[in-house]
């Protein structure tokens, strides 16, 4: 059983593998430039390369274009068994195109995120996967209970608001206020995206997607051997007080070389790394677009994977 941080640049995907199966959670971006950076690989090439046959289960976190992107590629080169997410809606398609053509504010990257989004959905409905809507408090096992997934912090009344709120501003998408509404919506996605506390033979994973709320997670960060930083370690990636809740003994920061949009902050790896450092914990800070700082080798490396067996162990998982 290993669980993988994939390098997808500025985004997001995390794989759990066992044997030829695998549980997926976000796929990262879809555009061409983000791939030709070092490193970097898409989702679907990672899971050939490990030798994932099915998708046991993906998880879609929440609607932002460097999240969902790869997801759809993965749908359609896998079976998959069962589709989990906040919102499950086939908004309108008339609403996306007047949407993109007619602009009045700047959603167009939310915007590739919903049309990458429709366009999964399309595809889970043709192969007939169950699509399922979760939130907090929702519990998932598998692998004859080798892997549990609680998702936590964001209740079902919210979420049903926001669903509401997001097929209104579809349906009457030739109101002005429409997109005021999806700016709005845009916005305050990463603090109702779907964090996840995940248990794999006994570590355990914190896995916070884009959450500013971190601090809120208190029970399920005490008991994290690793903590995947929040909103790929921007400026909120780690409030003061999360090294006083959690112990871990390794921290995973999701974002690229390149620090798009200043994720992968010198003062939250400091953090971090102070923190080892001071409590005398042999463990590390992985950014995954910079993964050769934590390994010794000059090939390129398109993830860090964690081997969680009597020892939970951190690899390398080369490109080539």
């Amino acid at each position: 059983m290993q669980l993988y941080f994939v390098n997808v640049g500025y985004g997001e995907s995390i794989v759990i593998k066992n044997a030829e199966k695998a549980i997926i959670i976000d796929g990262g971006p879809d555009d061409k430039e983000t791939y030709e950076e070092k490193g970097t690989i898409r989702l679907h090439e990672f899971l050939k390369k490990i030798k994932v046959m099915t998708i046991e289960a993906m998880i879609l976190t929440h609607l932002h274009y460097d999240h969902v992107g790869g997801l759809y590629k993965a749908a359609a080169d896998f079976p998959v068994k069962t589709f989990y997410t906040s919102i499950v809606s086939d908004l309108s398609s008339q609403g996306v195109n007047y949407i993109n053509e007619n602009p009045q504010e700047n959603i167009s990257t939310f915007m590739r995120g919903i049309a990458l989004y429709k366009k999964l959905l399309k595809t889970l409905t043709k192969n007939k996967v169950p699509c399922h809507e979760i939130a907090k408090e929702n519990r998932l096992s598998f692998f004859d209970g080798q892997v549990q997934i609680k998702t936590i912090g964001i209740t079902k009344d919210d979420l049903l608001k926001r669903k509401i709120m997001l097929e209104n501003a579809f349906l009457d998408y030739q109101n002005s206020d429409s997109q005021k509404i999806l700016l709005q919506f845009d916005k305050s996605e990463n603090l109702f995206s779907l964090a996840q506390f995940v248990t794999v033979n006994n570590y355990s994973f914190m896995l916070t997607a884009d959450q500013s709320g971190i601090a809120r997670f208190t029970d399920e960060l005490r008991q994290a051997d690793v903590v995947k930083l929040t909103h790929h370690g921007q400026i909120d990636g780690m409030p003061s007080c999360l090294i006083d809740i959690c112990k871990p003994s390794f921290f995973i920061i999701c974002a690229d070389s390149k620090r798009t949009y200043n994720s992968a902050r010198p003062e939250i790896i400091a953090k971090a790394e102070d923190y080892l450092k001071k409590e005398s914990i042999a463990g590390q800070v992985f950014i995954t677009g910079m993964l050769n700082r934590n390994f010794s080798l000059n090939e390129e490396i398109c993830a860090v994977g964690f081997e969680c067996k009597e020892n939970l162990l951190p690899f390398a998982v080369l490109k080539k």
